[in-house]
C-alpha cells in the first residue's frame, strides 16, 4: 500500500496548492474559451459585414425584377427589354451573396446549412420561373409568390444571424436590423403590386396579400421610429414626413378603395397617365432607397455593437483570466508564508522540545546526582505558541517535561536513598565482620590443633571475601574505601594481596611481575579490582584448571593479564561487557536486576575512579583474558626513590580531608606480604606456605603493611620430618616511616588481628612442609608442585 511520505511543510503547501491549481487550470480554461469566444465572435460580426453588401444588393436587384416581372405580366410591352437588362445583375448578385456567405457558414457549420431557407434551390429554379414568365406562362400571382420566398430566405438567415449575437444588445440591434428587413421587403411588395395595377388600371391582382404587405409595412414603420437608435430613427421621421411618402399614401388608398371586392370600377379604374405613373414609380423608387439606407445604418449600428461587444468580451477574458492567476499565485503565496510561518513554530518547537531532553533535563540530573537540591518550578519548562493546536501540543511537552522532572528528581531522591541504605548496610556489615574477624584471630592464636586451626583459616577467609563484598556496596552506593597509603606501593604484594582474597587462591600462578610501585592513593581500589578478577576467573573455570596472573611493562604503564581455562564468553556479550568497562554506568536498581554480575559494576567503577582500563578477550585456551592497563600516572619506578623501603609502609588511617568513608571502630588491619625467601642449595626448605596470607581489602579501614614473618631453617625431628616454625615476634616488621608519629616501641605494641593472622597461616604452612618427603640435594631440580622457577603460588 502506498504510504506518503511527505513533511508536514509538503502537505500544508499541497492543501493551498491543490485548490490553487485546480482554480488556475478552471480559470485559464475558461479565459481561453471566452478569448476563443470573443475571437470567434469578432469573426462571424467581420463575416455578417462582409455579407451585408451583397445582401443589399440582392434586394435591391430582385425586388426590382420582381417589380418588371409583374409589370411584365400585367400587359406594359416595355417592361420586357427592362427585365431582360436586370436579370444578368440578379444573377450576379446571387452568386456574390452565396459567396460571402460561406465564410459565415464556415464559421457557423452546425447552425447554418448549405440550404438555408431553400435558397439555392430556388435559386436553381429562377431559371425556370424567368422562362415561364417570357411565355406568359405564369400567372402573376405565382411570380409573385417565387420571388417572395426567394427573398424570404435571406430573412430566415438573418433570423439565423441572432443567435450568433454576442450578448443582449447585440441581439437587440440584430433584431431591429431583421425588422427593417421585413420592412424593407413589405414595401417592395406593396410597391410592385400597386405598380402593375396602376399601369393596367385594373385593381392589384392580389388584393388581400397587398392589404397586408401594406398595412404591414404602415404599422411596424410608425414602430420603428420609436424603437431605433437616433440617427435610423431621425431618418425614417424624415421619410414618413417626406412628399414621396405622402403621395405612396395617397395612391394606395386610392388602389385599396377600387381593389375592395364589391367595389364599382369608374374613373378610378382607367390607367394613370405616363406623367403621374413616372411620378408615383419616382415616389416608390424613393422610399425603397431611404429603407436600403435605413436598413445599412441598422446593419452598421448591428455591426458595430456586436464587434464592441467581441472587444469587450476578449477583454474581460483576458482580466478575468489576469485576475484568476493573481489570485492563484497569491492564495499560494499566502499558504506559503503561512506554511512557513507553521513550520518555524514546528522547528521553534522542535528546538526547544530537544534543547530539554538533550540539554536542561541532562543537566539537571547530573547535579541532582551531584547532590544539588532542584527546584521543580524552576527546572519545569515554560513553552509558550499561542493558544492554537500547535500550543496545545507545546502544552502537552511542557507538561511531559515537567512529569518527567519530577519523576527524575523522584528517581534521583530513591537513589540517594538507595545508596545511603547500601552505605549504612555494607558499614554495618564491616563492623560485625570486623569483630568476627578479631574473634577468629583470637581463636587461632589459643588454637594448638592443626584440623581445627584448617577450619578457622577457612572461616576467616571467608570472612575476609565477605567483607570485600560489603565493600562492594560502598562502592556501588558511591562512597570510598576506608583503605588509603600515603607511599607508594611494590606491585608484586599488591597483586598477591589481590590473589589472597580469592577462595580458590592456590589454583593461581604468578608470573614475574616488573619491579613497579603503585601510587598509595589507588593501591586499594587496585586491589579490590585486581581481586574481583582473579575470584571470577577461578569462579568460572574447571577446578583442576590454573589461573595465570603475569604482568609487563608498556608505553601506557603497566599491564596485568589475568587468564582463565573456562569456557569463555560468547562475543557479544563479551563486547557488551566491554562497552560497560569502558564507560561505567551509574548505578541504578533496575540495571542490577537485569544484570546480576554485579562485579562487573564494581570493576567498572573502580577502574573509571583512577582512569584503568579494564579489557576482556578470548584467551588462548578459549577461556577469558583480562587485560588491565594501569597508567604511568599511578606508577613509580623504585630506582628513582631516594629512601629505600624495606617493607611495606604502614597505612595511614583516612583523614578528614582524604574524602573516604570512617573507618569502623574495632576494624582490624591488613598486611600485604613480601616474596618468600629463596632457600640455599643444600639447605633444609623452610615451611612453604600453602596458602598466602590472608589479607583484607575489603574493609574500610587502612591497613598496615609489612613484610610478613618468616622462618629459619627448620629443626629436624627424629622422624625425619621438619619440626613446626617458630616466630619471634616482630621480627622483621618494617621501620615505620619518619611522619608516622609513632611513640610505641615495637616490642610492647599489642598484635593485631591480621598479624595473628599471618603467624598461624605460617604455623599452618610450616605443618603442610613438614609432612612433606624431604627434597633432594639439588636445589636446581623442580618444585613438587611442578611450578616454573618464575612461577609461585598464589
Amino acid at each position: 500500500m502506498f504510504r506518503a511520505r511527505l513533511g508536514v511543510r509538503a502537505r500544508i503547501l499541497a492543501i493551498a496548492l491543490i485548490p490553487s491549481l485546480t482554480l488556475l487550470v478552471v480559470g485559464v480554461g475558461a479565459t481561453g474559451y471566452l478569448i476563443d469566444q470573443g475571437q470567434h465572435d469578432r469573426q462571424v460580426t467581420e463575416a455578417m459585414r462582409e455579407a451585408s453588401g451583397p445582401t443589399r444588393t440582392v434586394y435591391e436587384i430582385v425586388q426590382n425584377e420582381r417589380r418588371l416581372t409583374l409589370t411584365y405580366l400585367s400587359g406594359d410591352p416595355e417592361a420586357a427589354a427592362a427585365l431582360a437588362a436586370v436579370r444578368p445583375n440578379s444573377e450576379q448578385a446571387l452568386r456574390g451573396l452565396v459567396d460571402s456567405a460561406q465564410r459565415l457558414r464556415d464559421l457557423q457549420p452546425d447552425e447554418i446549412s448549405d440550404d438555408v431557407g431553400s435558397f439555392n434551390t430556388l435559386i436553381q429554379q429562377l431559371g425556370n420561373i424567368r422562362t415561364a414568365v417570357d411565355a406568359r406562362t405564369v400567372s402573376p400571382g405565382d411570380a409573385y409568390t417565387f420571388y417572395a420566398r426567394l427573398l424570404d430566405a435571406l430573412s430566415v438567415g438573418a433570423h439565423l444571424s441572432r443567435s450568433f449575437a454576442p450578448d443582449a444588445e447585440s441581439a437587440t440591434q440584430l433584431t431591429l436590423s431583421t425588422r427593417i428587413m421585413h420592412l424593407l421587403e413589405a414595401t417592395s411588395r406593396s410597391h410592385g403590386l400597386a405598380g402593375a395595377a396602376l399601369r393596367t388600371g385594373r385593381p392589384v391582382a392580389l388584393p388581400e396579400e397587398y392589404f397586408q404587405q401594406t398595412g404591414f409595412y404602415h404599422t411596424e414603420t410608425a414602430l420603428m421610429a420609436a424603437e431605433l437608435d437616433a440617427e435610423p430613427a431621425e431618418r425614417l421621421r424624415n421619410l414618413l414626413s417626406s412628399p414621396q411618402w405622402q403621395q405612396l399614401v395617397r395612391t394606395e388608398n386610392s388602389l385599396i378603395g377600387r381593389s375592395v371586392p364589391g367595389a364599382e370600377s369608374g374613373e378610378n379604374s382607367a390607367a394613370l397617365p405616363p406623367a403621374q405613373l413616372a411620378s408615383w414609380q419616382a415616389a416608390a423608387d424613393h422610399v425603397n432607397h431611404e429603407m436600403l439606407e435605413l436598413w445599412d445604418d441598422q446593419n452598421h449600428v448591428m455591426q458595430q455593437t456586436s464587434l464592441d461587444a467581441a472587444s469587450r468580451t476578449t477583454t474581460q477574458s483576458l482580466l478575468i483570466g489576469l485576475a484568476v492567476l493573481v489570485i492563484s499565485a497569491a492564495a499560494f503565496g499566502i499558504s506559503l508564508v503561512l506554511a512557513n510561518r507553521f513550520i518555524h513554530r514546528l522547528v521553534r518547537l522542535r528546538d526547544h522540545t530537544l534543547a530539554l531532553a538533550d540539554e536542561r533535563l541532562p543537566d539537571m540530573l547530573t547535579r541532582l546526582r551531584g547532590g544539588e537540591a532542584i527546584d521543580e518550578s524552576e527546572a519545569a519548562a515554560k513553552l509558550d505558541f499561542g493558544h492554537d493546536e500547535l500550543g496545545a501540543v507545546a502544552t502537552a511537552f511542557e507538561h511531559a517535561h515537567a512529569v518527567a522532572v519530577t519523576a527524575a528528581i523522584t528517581e534521583a531522591r530513591t537513589q540517594e536513598g538507595v545508596k545511603s541504605i547500601f552505605l549504612n548496610i555494607a558499614h554495618r556489615s564491616q563492623i560485625v565482620v570486623h569483630k568476627q574477624l578479631e574473634i577468629l584471630d583470637e581463636a587461632e592464636r589459643r588454637e594448638e590443633d592443626p584440623a581445627m586451626l584448617d577450619i578457622l583459616f577457612k572461616l576467616d577467609h571467608l570472612a575476609t571475601r565477605e567483607r570485600r563484598n560489603a565493600e562492594n556496596l560502598t562502592v556501588l552506593g558511591g562512597g570510598k574505601p576506608g583503605r588509603q597509603w600515603r607511599a607508594p606501593v611494590p606491585l608484586v604484594d599488591l597483586v598477591r594481596s589481590a590473589v589472597g582474597e580469592t577462595q580458590d587462591y592456590t589454583r593461581v600462578r604468578l608470573a614475574r611481575l616488573p619491579e613497579m610501585r603503585v601510587a598509595g592513593g589507588a593501591v586499594g581500589d587496585l586491589i579490590h579490582l585486581l581481586a574481583e578478577l582473579v575470584d571470577n576467573a577461578t569462579s568460572f573455570s574447571p577446578p583442576q584448571s590454573r589461573v595465570q596472573v603475569t604482568g609487563s611493562v608498556i608505553g601506557k604503564g603497566v599491564a596485568v593479564e589475568i587468564t582463565d581455562q573456562g569456557m569463555g564468553i560468547p562475543e557479544d556479550t563479551r563486547e557488551r561487557l566491554n562497552d560497560l568497562l569502558d564507560s561505567p554506568p551509574n548505578f541504578e536498581v533496575a540495571s542490577l536486576q537485569s544484570d546480576s554480575r554485579l562485579g562487573i559494576f564494581v570493576v567498572a567503577q573502580l577502574a573509571g575512579r583512577h582512569g584503568i582500563s579494564v579489557r576482556l578477550w578470548e584467551s588462548e585456551y578459549g577461556g577469558v583474558r583480562a587485560v588491565v592497563i594501569v597508567p604511568a600516572g599511578l606508577l613509580t619506578d623504585p630506582a628513582e626513590e631516594t629512601t629505600p623501603l624495606t617493607g611495606l609502609p604502614r597505612a595511614v588511617p583516612p583523614g578528614p580531608d582524604d574524602g573516604s568513608e570512617p573507618a569502623a571502630e574495632g576494624v582490624a588491619t591488613a598486611t600485604l606480604v613480601e616474596d618468600r625467601p629463596r632457600t640455599v642449595p643444600g639447605a633444609p626448605l623452610p615451611a612453604a606456605p600453602s596458602a598466602p596470607p590472608a589479607v583484607d581489602t575489603a574493609g574500610p579501614a587502612a591497613p598496615v603493611t609489612g613484610p610478613a614473618e618468616t622462618t629459619t631453617e627448620p629443626e629436624v625431628l627424629p622422624d625425619g620430618r621438619p619440626a613446626l616454625p617458630r616466630r619471634t615476634r616482630q621480627a622483621k616488621v618494617a621501620p615505620l616511616p619518619e611522619d608516622s608519629g609513632a611513640t610505641q616501641d615495637a616490642t610492647t605494641r599489642p598484635r593485631s588481628a591480621d598479624q595473628a593472622r599471618d603467624l598461624m597461616a605460617a604455623i599452618e604452612n610450616g605443618t603442610r612442609q613438614g609432612r612433606r618427603p624431604l627434597p633432594g640435594a639439588d636445589s636446581g631440580s623442580p618444585t613438587s608442585d611442578g611450578a616454573s622457577p618464575d612461577e609461585q603460588e598464589g
